[in-house]
């Protein structure tokens, strides 16, 4: 189902674009799978889906989500989902801002389809 306004006001382009996204939430469910590596990373969630990832910080951190589903495919992978695409994108980037993954190591959160380069050390580049 597609609309389009008659109209080349751009009042009305933005009012169906909106429009389409608000309609078309409703019938799709959007996701995101997220990885993390690390020895010793974990992630605990509750039945109210907070999210508390220990990530090695010496304290709890917590992360909310209201309007979104989080189910757990193996230990170290979560599977995000909800109608509402902004949430899943904000829930998903909380957690993977926690600890983004590093470059030398390759140990950390990343997204699922994402590409991660190691970048060689200076000890290891004279080897």
């Amino acid at each position: 189902m597609y609309f389009k306004s008659l109209y080349n006001n751009n009042f009305f382009n933005i009012y169906w674009t909106f429009f389409n996204i608000l309609f078309f939430s409703f019938s799709k469910i959007f996701f995101k799978k997220l990885k993390f590596k690390g020895k010793g990373y974990y992630i605990y969630k509750n039945i109210r889906n907070t999210v508390a990832p220990q990530f090695g910080y010496s304290h709890m951190v917590r992360i909310f989500g209201y309007s979104i589903s989080l189910k757990f495919l193996t230990k170290t992978i979560i599977f995000i989902y909800g109608i509402n695409i902004s949430d899943v994108l904000k829930m998903s980037k909380k957690i993977y801002w926690k600890r983004p993954h590093n470059v030398f190591t390759g140990k950390g959160v990343r997204f699922s389809k994402q590409i991660i380069y190691k970048k060689t050390g200076k000890i290891s580049s004279y080897r």
